[in-house]
């Protein structure tokens, strides 16, 4: 009874030290806080959308037609494509070849993997990592790629965001905030001066690597950093453009607006890393613009969202599962003999 009860208590015990690992324990926090943010996000969106029916919401989905459906499929086809351009970009700074159709499985998948499911370092990480094992990369490579990557995009909306903010402030004087013309304009000369001073310490380093916590981290030349600005707007432009031609009766002269906004919408869902931004993007947009009817407006965030996350999901899941059957007896990307699978 005794060695019973102790055999029991040590089954136990072993239980907990699995579900208390600190890997486990962390996962669970950050679950726990997704979902808070979520439903935070859900309560603010059913807030700003009080006076808005669902019947309206509907009307407003349908005036957007096939023929603008279909330019945004464009633009989110385009998009993607230029996604692929920051693993491109990553592996040159790197110094590794990797061929463009695995590089652009590794970026695809791993972008609506993100984009879908948050927590960008661990869904996009090992989405890069099952792929690019196959061409030799190790792990500490491709945890450079997810952050040259990472940086190529951040580059991006800093760039962009700046620039707003000098050329054309007072974007956020709603809903009872008020950021005065010359704090916006001064934030933005901070922000151009910063990614200016960061060009020059490029130019200073002439490409050598730093050394971090024992890790050599490779550096790129100020030519392939403005590659990488150059990717981050492109890339910025044509996703907010797949929105953009979802508003009926949008004129070109709006673009740089929605612009702003779609970058304060994915700045705050990669901060709250909230699933594809739910709910945090949209309530984010809604307030950014409120030139535009809110209904017309959601309704066009509802159909990006299909077009833009969704559909990209489904695609790159297929792609994904495909590629790992092919591998799936043939690790390290080399067919195993039957011969030594039998034994």
């Amino acid at each position: 009874m005794r060695v019973a009860l102790l055999s029991a208590s040590s089954a136990v015990i072993r239980t907990g030290q699995r579900l208390l690992r600190p890997g486990r324990v962390r996962n669970s926090v950050l679950a726990a806080i997704m979902l808070v943010v979520v439903t935070i996000a859900v309560l603010a969106l059913k807030r700003v959308l009080s006076d808005t029916s669902w019947d309206e919401i509907n009307a407003s989905i349908h005036q957007i037609g096939s023929r603008r459906l279909m330019i945004s499929i464009g633009f989110t086809v385009a998009s993607y494509i230029v996604l692929t351009a920051y693993d491109v970009a990553a592996l040159r700074v790197i110094n590794r070849h990797v061929s463009y159709p695995r590089t652009a499985l590794a970026s695809f998948t791993s972008y609506i993997f993100s984009h879908n499911f948050g927590f960008t370092p661990l869904t996009s990480g090992t989405a890069r990592a099952r792929v690019y094992r196959i061409a030799g990369l190790t792990i500490g490579e491709v945890a450079q790629v997810l952050t040259i990557a990472g940086v190529s995009l951040w580059l991006g909306i800093a760039l962009l965001f700046s620039i707003g903010l000098i050329v054309q402030p007072a974007t956020f004087v709603e809903e009872g905030l008020y950021i005065g013309r010359s704090l916006q304009v001064a934030v933005g000369g901070v922000g151009v001066g910063g990614l200016l001073a960061y060009l020059g310490y490029l130019h200073w380093r002439a490409g050598r690597p730093i050394d971090l916590f024992g890790w050599s981290f490779p550096l790129p030349t100020v030519r392939m950093t403005l590659v990488q600005f150059g990717i981050g707007v492109l890339d910025l432009s044509i996703a907010t453009a797949a929105l953009f031609v979802l508003l009926p009766g949008a004129s070109l002269a709006d673009f740089p607006l929605v612009l702003f906004a779609y970058l304060a919408g994915l700045v705050s869902g990669l901060i709250t890393h909230a699933p594809g931004g739910v709910g945090v993007f949209e309530v984010v947009m809604l307030l950014a613009l409120p030139q535009f009817d809110r209904a017309t407006l959601f309704g066009a965030l509802l159909v990006y969202r299909a077009v833009y996350f969704l559909l990209p999901l489904a695609v790159g899941l297929i792609l994904f599962a495909g590629h790992e059957l092919i591998h799936w007896r043939r690790p390290n990307g080399r067919a195993v003999p039957i011969r030594s699978q039998v034994a």
